[in-house]
């Protein structure tokens, strides 16, 4: 934009002279000339007139332009949609981000609370952990801080320890006093570390917070998803919230690792109709020109749920116990059940703008086709299977389509990426960081940075698409991974504070592909099976992203004897390696197949072409 006013001579000269040259047009005819005759533009009624009867903005060629090009400002897009949508809209889009962000707490509190719960219940490697229970900490006067911040430190974070029997018979003064270490003060040393479970390290972790979760929520969502095409969608999301909330309370409650495993699964199974429901819901209260921003602003829910984790989950884990942190995240969820249940209203369904007769036409068609098969008759039973088997095949052609197919790809692969650095910022920045210094700066950069890239990435393909067509949302996708890997990498290679505060731009800029590609699939998808094309899309994607975790600690492994230096430096390295691998590398590969995906919907729409000429042919 500056450059734009720069090039008009903004600075120097406030209106073009008769006929001069416009350098944005290329033409002689200016803005105020192209724009003398209100009286019969619909643009009069969206401006306002001086005493002259021109335009205030038409007498400065600079603010001429930006008024035309308005949506092109960042930010345009969420004003757009603050001055276009009725305070009930908005309301119900505040309801819906305030349910995903607690579907994202859910599911990565356990990624903060990790290494307490292994310890607790017994799961993860075996490393140096406190051996000192609530009961001596407050016999002696100490809060359980004490235990999270000092004891972890001495024990599973010292560098000097290197086995179990030096883990054993290392010792501090206990209580501390100021008498010093235990070379002045021998007769107070106890010996407070164990030979215990390190819950955020190891196969098992990894397998906890990935596909226990990532393998069942995807196919709970494409059932549910087609449960929202059929019935009440406000009544399931509010019931698909209070189911997932008793699990992650339940959590709490777990004894073994077993029962975690089985909570998660439960977890799982409640938390994967929120996004096909409330997208659903959100697709059909909001225009076409305004869903990609409202959509934006849904996936806010990620990044304030995500840091919301670290807060939450340090502060109450500090204050009480890893156990308290389920306890109120579930209760938190049960609270906003009714909100939903007797304050959001069901929307009535819309047909998709850029679909419309395709959508008609390729439901006959799939229609007429299962007919064949499938005899009509009067009786209900029947006709629904009838109907579900015919939306099943018009999702399995939808699919199947070239262009589909690789877009959910490289979102899967774009997923990916994001998975592996969720579940291991805290075990990576640990290792050279204190706990508190991660909450400090985890529990705030997702969420500004995030939200901020979210929303950008809405507003921008928003733009776009008028006029383009749903493949321009790609060129976002393309452009934002390929500048965001190098940021993504920082944060594995600089030392703090800036491994920190990398992650900002790496937000900003690599998570506009929330929004785009969930809007791509609303514009994409045919009307009848728009709630069950974003769950198939969330399944696909799931699947592929929500397992690359595993490959973590068997990277880190084999990478492990390639290091050279000591033990703590090759565990360090490796697993930086490991990591970036499966990171900042992963976006690099989803930009290249985005950019696939953006050609292959040419043929896409060569399909979709031909079938309908041979519908035409036939009828």
């Amino acid at each position: 934009i500056i450059s734009k006013w720069w090039s008009q001579d903004c600075l120097f000269k406030m209106a073009y002279k008769k006929g001069e040259s416009d350098p944005l047009l290329g033409e002689k005819e200016t803005y105020y000339e192209k724009n003398t005759s209100y009286g019969s533009s619909e643009k009069e009624k969206n401006v306002s007139f001086s005493s002259s009867g021109t335009p205030w903005h038409a007498k400065f060629s600079c603010l001429h332009w930006l008024y035309e090009h308005r949506e092109k400002v960042p930010g345009y897009g969420l004003y757009k949609l603050l001055r276009k949508a009725s305070l009930y809209m908005i309301y119900v889009l505040f309801i819906m981000l305030l349910v995903y962000l607690l579907n994202q707490l859910d599911r990565f509190t356990i990624s903060i609370t990790a290494k307490y719960v292994g310890a607790d219940v017994g799961f993860g490697e075996l490393d140096c952990m406190p051996n000192v229970s609530q009961h001596e900490l407050e016999e002696n006067g100490l809060t359980r801080r004490y235990l999270v911040e000092t004891l972890i430190s001495e024990c599973n974070k010292n560098t000097a320890i290197k086995n179990r029997r030096m883990c054993e018979e290392h010792e501090i003064v206990f209580p501390p006093s100021d008498s010093g270490n235990c070379s002045q003060d021998s007769e107070n040393c106890s010996q407070v570390c164990k030979w215990g479970h390190d819950g955020a390290v190891g196969i098992k972790y990894q397998i906890l917070a990935g596909p226990v979760f990532n393998n069942i929520y995807p196919l709970a969502g494409v059932f549910m998803g087609i449960l929202a095409d059929r019935f009440n969608r406000k009544i399931l999301l509010g019931l698909s919230l209070l189911f997932w909330s008793i699990a992650t309370g339940l959590t709490g409650f777990a004894q073994n690792y077993w029962m975690v495993v089985l909570f998660r699964m439960l977890l799982a199974i409640g938390a994967a109709g929120c996004s096909p429901f409330a997208v659903s819901i959100l697709s059909d209260y909001f225009p076409q020109d305004l869903r990609g921003t409202a959509l934006g602003v849904y996936y806010w829910g990620i990044y304030i749920g995500y840091s919301l984790a670290y807060a939450i989950g340090n502060s109450i884990n500090i204050l009480l116990n890893w156990r308290w942190v389920f306890f109120i995240s579930g209760i938190m969820g049960i609270v906003l059940v009714p909100v939903v249940l007797f304050t959001i209203k069901e929307p009535e369904r819309k047909k998709n703008s850029l679909t419309d007769e395709e959508d008609t036409g390729d439901t006959q068609e799939d229609t007429e086709d299962n007919t064949q098969v499938i005899e009509v008759t009067d009786n209900r039973f029947e006709r629904r299977v009838k109907d579900l088997l015919s939306k099943m095949v018009l999702l399995l052609k939808t699919f199947i389509m070239p262009g589909m197919l690789t877009l959910c790809i490289a979102g899967g692969i774009r997923n990916a990426g994001g998975y592996v650095w969720a579940y291991n910022t805290q075990p990576f920045f640990s290792l050279k960081n204190s706990d508190t210094t991660i909450a400090a700066y985890m529990s705030v950069i997702p969420l500004v940075a995030g939200s901020i890239g979210a929303v950008v990435g809405g507003i921008i393909s928003d733009v776009l698409v008028k006029g383009r067509g749903p493949a321009a949302r790609i060129w976002v996708l393309i452009g934002s991974q390929l500048l965001a890997a190098p940021f993504a990498a920082g944060a594995l290679f600089l030392p703090a504070p800036w491994c920190f505060l990398t992650l900002i731009p790496s937000n900003v800029i690599g998570e506009m592909w929330v929004g785009v590609t969930s809007a791509m699939i609303v514009d994409l998808a045919p009307t009848v099976i728009r709630t069950s094309s974003i769950a198939v899309y969330l399944f696909i994607i799931t699947v592929i992203g929500g397992n690359f975790n595993v490959l973590v600690p068997f990277l880190q492994k084999g990478l492990k004897h390639q290091m050279h230096g000591s033990e703590t430096s090759q565990k360090y390295n490796s697993l930086r390696w490991a990591i970036f691998l499966t990171f900042p590398a992963l976006y690099v590969v989803s930009s290249f197949l985005f950019l696939a995906a953006f050609f292959l919907m040419r043929i896409d729409l060569k399909i979709k072409k031909r079938r309908d000429n041979d519908r035409s042919g036939v009828i």
